[in-house]
């Protein structure tokens, strides 16, 4: 689906299915703009960035993230889990997709694919990404492109 509507009149509740993953592909230029959808739509803003730096053991030399596939879906998921809000709306995760991309027999494709099959989620989960980072296969029912 894509929108040029204002961020006014955008209704992050009415994803369908509501315990998949869901992507919101925007180029938004400031952070007032993620701050206003949060408010208009109830939804709690996570960043990624900042939940996998939390999760850093500080003893751990390099992060190696693509054999780790699941221990970040497992991350996102529990996000949804601890979110105070009906709605979540994660930021920052083309830092991971970017890593992904970028390593040798990349694992990209298997986490879009982990991904979109993510179920029971206890948050409905918008994913933020920039308009020319999302999966070709993902269902186009679970995707808004604001314009």
């Amino acid at each position: 689906m894509t929108t040029n509507n204002s961020l006014f009149n955008l209704s992050l509740a009415d994803a369908k299915p509501t315990d998949y993953p869901h992507l919101l592909l925007w180029n938004y230029e400031h952070e007032a703009e993620i701050n206003q959808l949060g408010f208009n739509n109830n939804a709690q803003i996570i960043s990624y960035r900042d939940n996998l730096i939390s999760r850093v053991d500080s003893q751990q030399k390099y992060l190696i993230l693509d054999e780790n596939i699941s221990q970040e879906l497992a991350a996102i998921r529990e996000i949804c889990h601890l979110a105070n809000k009906p709605i979540v709306i994660l930021k920052d995760l083309e830092i991971l997709i970017t890593y992904l991309y970028s390593q040798p027999s990349s694992p990209l494709s298997l986490f879009w694919h982990k991904l979109g099959d993510m179920r029971h989620l206890e948050s409905i989960l918008w994913i933020l990404l920039p308009t020319h980072i999302h999966p070709i296969n993902w269902n186009k029912k679970r995707i808004i492109t604001i314009a």
